[in-house]
Parts: structure tokens; C-alpha cells; sequence
């Protein structure tokens, strides 16, 4: 198993946050779970939120938080992904899974890839899969055991390379989810860096 990497994951209250990002997981494949982008901006900008945007088709909304979302005492991290999903399930009728990261935490992640010549060579097959809660990895998880795959896990995020083709990897969703106990929601490099630019915006 790859070692992970220090400083990265979930941070509280150590910064004055006014951006966040919002990450869907699971909508919008296959026909199944379908969430408009414009129901996701709604319901965001229903709960005070400003300067709402989302990048793409699979459920990625940034946002400038109102006032008082990430107060002392707020875990902004809870409180938004409740409002998405509550938001979300008044509007569509059904349960989405949302991870939230602030802009100094994808600043983090980005600062802190242990593949950097992934992301200047293969930006498209360089993963980096969030989680809700920091990942307990199990012990005998070898992603080498699966093929050319490289996986290192850091806090509450795992960087994740498929040198040759992720749609026929063996290393799939439920096997990350088999060792790391819960599921996360997985955006490449170039989605990555687009989401950074986007908070950054709004600074």
C-alpha cells in the first residue's frame, strides 16, 4: 500500500473561508439519479448561498457561502452537504451524496500530488477521489495487485493514476470502496485544477 501523505484532508475553522465546492456523487450516469445543473444552482442558491456556479454534467457547484456558513462552531463541511442533499431531495425525490471542500483544501490537494508527472503527461487518467470523512485504509490493499494503477491516500482524499484505461480498470469504484470502508466521488486532474480556478474567482 502507498503511503500517504501529510497535510492533506479535511481542515476546520483554520481559515477564513468564503468559497466552497459542492461534490456530487453517483448523479447522472446512465440515464439514472438525473440532477439538473440548473435544480443543483437552485437549491444552492435557496439556502443564501451567492456567486453560484457548477462546472459540467456531474454535479460540481461552486459557491461564495453567505454570511455566517462558516462561523466559529459551523462545520461548514456538514452543514452544506446537508443543504444540497435536503435541497436536492425536496426538488428530485431522492438522496444525493455530497463531499464539500473548501478552496484551501483543493489548494491543498493540488499542492500536494505525489504524481506530478501524471498531471503534466496524463492529466486525464490522474484521479483524485474525495471523501466525506478521512479514509482508514485496509491493511492488505495493494492497488498494485490490480494492474499499472498507483494509489496514494492523504486524509480524506486519494490520488489515483490508471496509466492505461480507467473505464476498464480492475481497480473500480467498489474496490476502493471495499478498502476504504466508504465511497467517494472521483474527478480527473483537468476537472481539478478547472474547480480551483472557479473558487478562486470568488476570492
Amino acid at each position: 500500500m502507498s503511503p500517504g501523505v501529510p497535510g492533506v484532508g479535511r481542515t476546520r475553522h483554520a481559515e477564513v473561508m468564503t468559497s466552497a465546492l459542492a461534490l456530487l456523487r453517483g448523479i447522472n450516469v446512465g440515464g439514472n439519479r438525473k440532477v439538473p445543473m440548473a435544480e443543483l444552482r437552485g437549491c444552492v442558491e435557496a439556502a443564501g448561498h451567492s456567486r453560484v456556479a457548477t462546472l459540467l454534467n456531474s454535479g460540481n457547484v461552486v459557491l461564495t457561502l453567505r454570511d455566517g456558513a462558516d462561523g466559529r462552531g459551523v462545520d461548514v463541511h456538514a452543514s452544506l452537504a446537508t443543504e444540497v442533499t435536503d435541497g436536492l431531495r425536496a426538488r428530485l425525490g431522492f438522496d444525493v451524496a455530497v463531499v464539500v471542500r473548501t478552496r484551501a483544501e483543493i489548494d491543498a490537494v493540488i499542492a500536494a500530488n505525489p504524481f506530478p508527472e501524471a498531471a503534466y503527461d496524463d492529466p486525464a487518467h490522474l484521479v483524485v477521489m474525495f471523501y466525506a470523512t478521512p479514509v482508514s485504509v485496509d491493511p492488505a490493499f495493494d492497488a498494485a495487485a490490480y494492474g499499472r494503477e498507483r494509489a496514494v491516500w492523504a486524509g480524506s482524499d486519494a490520488y489515483l493514476h490508471y496509466p492505461d484505461d480507467i473505464g476498464h480498470s480492475k481497480l473500480t469504484p467498489v474496490v476502493l470502496t471495499r478498502a476504504t470502508g466508504q465511497a467517494g466521488t472521483g474527478r480527473n486532474w483537468r476537472t481539478v485544477l478547472a474547480l480551483r480556478d472557479l473558487l478562486h474567482d470568488r476570492d
